[in-house]
């Protein structure tokens, strides 16, 4: 099954960790007294998951490059390549 909602960075068959893009949804509270509030917000942050478990790696990221950047560091250290050496 393919799921449209993560990315891979670099070669697919190696890659451990991707972006997987998560929906948030921010709640407006209201204080007592007030008649209304305003609607929750719709928004995405972005997390990185470990392939071989699909368990998340850290608190994730509010911009995809960020999550990017991190998930070809760690698909870097952890490459066959850079174990050999």
């Amino acid at each position: 099954m393919l799921d449209l909602n993560t990315n891979s960075f670099g070669d697919a068959m190696e890659d451990i960790f991707v972006v997987k893009r998560c929906n948030k949804i921010i709640i407006h509270g209201r204080r007592a007294g007030e008649p209304d509030h305003p609607p929750p917000d719709a928004a995405v942050w972005y997390r990185i998951t470990d392939t071989r478990t699909r368990g998340f790696i850290g608190d994730g990221f509010d911009l995809e490059e960020d999550a990017a950047r991190e998930c070809r560091r760690l698909n870097a250290v952890s490459s066959p390549k850079s174990r050999q050496a």
